[in-house]
């Protein structure tokens, strides 16, 4: 064997200790991101206790990190919410998922509860075993507004993390390669992927090794993916290497045709990336925009969601002063002194998205050192507030206006929880209520409202619950003798009761008044028309004309008989005219006493012409089949009359 040049063996160790500077300065750069930042970054052992705690415990939890480290997480949830997130990632884990975004709330030491995201990385071990998880959780006062922003920096993480410099490789069941990337090629010593395709590891430089990596391949087949596989790989330079490689079942159609794997060259990092993973991983994930700048402002980092909230693919390169909103460069430069003086602003800053609306952030800074503490940049995290202030901007002209809109109605209002205690109300124009507000406000209706009235509520209450519809109901309240009237509307209003209600006193007294009043009036047409006659008139020789208002019942038809009889005999009348234009509704009942005056008068030798039939009372007598054969009709009185005239005309002639 040729010993190894000394110069280049010197030189190798130089590049490698350059390597890992740069290496330990990048990690330092994404440490103090982490430690500096307002998120609640945290990482738990198989058990749920905290072994790792960032400064920002000290703001949700009211603890110094160090008092959290050992203690269990969910001692630090709700207690409501304990048992759901321990079962949200029991069901992940036996699914062997890696990732895990919760909701939840947080108890502070001072008992303050904050609403949280958690994104959550599940990491197991060589065994498929649950052996921790990082998490990164921020309030979520504003989530649904960022849950857009949230799926679009998901996607772009998975772009980056699929372009990532890995060797991959995928073979068949029976060990063949099928095909591989560049890497792997090198790493083979081939140029290739036609020299690669039909190969085993068998027959490549690390064909010592091969046994090992079969039986990987099979268990993959037969029960699964195998993640985080640590082991050696030989180089075709002879060199040794140690990779990180996963595997998972290649599938086609449903079924599994082979192994699908890469893997990545750990050996001189894998101290340094187990730390340095956790944290660019949990910048790359996070829902804020995360950006580091050199002492020039330009960016030279940027996460996925810095550059979609602006529309950029990439911010690498800009100077912050091109995207920040002129009028607020002085903003920016605020930021920067107070950067210097050692402190962590955190301002109100517009930036210019690529289509050239404002996006306003909430912006935080702090300093980057190098490691001769020197200061080398800055490094900010930007929350997107724009939806969130529109939102806010648009609650407070809804809340003047639906202030409005109470005020303005006459309603008494009472809000009430689900289980009947009073929580708010709204007096109406009069300012009347039963008790104080003091009386009633936080207690149980049961306890301030009569009996009947209180059952009358609770039963009103349970309908509502049962078919989600507005219950109406009316009640009585007696002030000091004064007997009140009032008619009510139940409705839901989120989890709690809204009643309305109004005062209808003197509407119920006037319609009484109204009721009595038509009462007397309708009794007084009753008794004017029963004193009606049925009047019968002679308008020429022969002709009489009887005309007919109002109803006609049984007593009247009668009426109607006789007067038309005796006036027919008493003036020797060849032609009676029945005029039923005053006759509103004609039906079986008034069609038959008509067919029936006008029989009787025949008998007398007297032609009966029926006038005024409307439109209406023709279709009704049709739909009726009423037998008109023996009658002659004309449309108006007038008509009739001038048939009557003409009629007897001829006679005489």
């Amino acid at each position: 064997m040729a010993t190894p040049d000394l110069s280049m063996l010197q030189a190798e160790c130089v590049q490698l200790r350059t390597q890992i500077s740069n290496l330990q300065a990048e990690l330092r750069r994404f440490k103090s991101i982490v430690e500096d930042t307002d998120q609640l970054i945290t990482e738990v052992d198989p058990q749920g206790c905290f072994t790792y705690v960032n400064s920002a415990a000290e703001r949700y939890f009211g603890e110094p990190p160090a008092a959290c480290l050992g203690r269990s997480s969910l001692d630090f949830l709700h207690p409501d919410d304990r048992e759901p997130a321990r079962q949200a990632l029991l069901d992940h884990l036996q699914r062997g998922e890696r990732t895990l975004t919760i909701e939840n709330r947080i108890v502070h030491r001072s008992g303050q509860i904050t609403p949280m995201l958690w994104t959550i990385t599940i990491h197991y071990d060589e065994q498929g075993q649950f052996a921790s998880a990082t998490s990164i959780a921020s309030e979520i006062s504003h989530i649904q507004r960022l849950r857009n922003e949230l799926n679009a920096s998901r996607a772009m993480l998975q772009l980056v993390i699929d372009n990532l410099p890995q060797a991959v490789f995928w073979k068949d069941r029976e060990g063949r390669f099928l095909g591989c990337n560049r890497r792997f090629l090198a790493d083979a010593g081939l140029q290739s992927v036609d020299e690669i395709v039909g190969r085993t590891d068998f027959e490549l430089p690390w064909r010592e090794y091969a046994e090992a990596y079969r039986a990987d391949d099979l268990a993959v087949i037969q029960h699964g993916p195998k993640y985080n596989i640590e082991e050696p790989l030989i180089r075709q330079d002879g060199t040794t290497i140690l990779i990180r490689t996963s595997k998972i079942p290649l599938q086609r159609d449903g079924e599994i045709i082979g192994v699908l794997g890469n893997y990545e060259d750990v050996t001189l990092l894998r101290q340094q990336e187990d730390e340095l993973r956790t944290f660019k991983l949990l910048v790359e994930n996070a829902p804020d925009g995360i950006a580091i700048a050199d002492l020039a402002l330009t960016l030279q980092y940027t996460n996925p969601a810095l550059a979609g909230m602006l529309g950029y693919e990439t911010l690498v390169g800009v100077n912050v002063n091109d995207i920040v909103y002129p009028p607020d460069l002085p903003i920016l430069q605020q930021i920067a002194e107070q950067v210097m003086q050692g402190l962590t602003p955190r301002e109100i800053v517009r930036y210019v998205h690529r289509d050239g609306r404002l996006v306003t952030v909430q912006a935080s800074a702090l300093a980057l050192y190098d490691r001769h503490g020197h200061l080398s940049g800055y490094a900010s995290i930007n929350r997107d507030i724009t939806e969130q202030i529109e939102a806010e901007e648009e609650l407070r002209r809804s809340e003047r206006h639906n202030r409005a809109l109470l005020e303005a109605m006459p309603d008494l209002m009472f809000l009430l929880s689900a289980d009947g205690v009073f929580l708010d109300y709204k007096a109406d124009r009069s300012g009347t209520l039963l008790l104080p507000p003091e009386a009633f406000l936080g207690r149980h209706v049961t306890e301030v409202l009569p009996s009947y009235l209180a059952n009358q509520v609770l039963v009103h209450m349970a309908r509502l619950r049962e078919t989600g519809e507005m219950q109406q109901y009316e009640y009585q309240i007696d002030f000091d003798g004064r007997i009140e009237e009032y008619e009510a509307r139940m409705v839901s209003s989120n989890q709690d009761v809204l009643v309305l209600a109004r005062n209808v006193t003197e509407q119920r007294r006037m319609e009484r008044e109204r009721a009595a009043m038509q009462e007397q009036i309708i009794a007084a047409q009753q008794a004017t028309l029963r004193e009606l006659s049925t009047p019968l008139m002679p308008i020429a020789n022969g002709v009489v004309v009887m005309p007919l208002i109002g109803a006609i019942d049984t007593a009247r038809a009668q009426q109607i008989m006789e007067t038309l009889l005796y006036g027919v005999a008493e003036h020797h009348a060849q032609l009676a005219i029945i005029d039923i234009t005053g006759v509103k509704v004609v039906d079986t009942q008034v069609a038959g006493a008509l067919m029936r005056a006008a029989q009787a008068a025949r008998m007398l030798g007297a032609q009966v012409l029926l006038t005024g039939i409307s439109p209406e009372i023709a279709q009704t007598l049709v739909h009726i089949g009423a037998e008109l054969r023996d009658l002659v009709t004309k449309a108006t009185l007038q008509e009739g009359i001038d048939y009557a005239l003409k009629r007897q005309m001829a006679v005489r002639r």
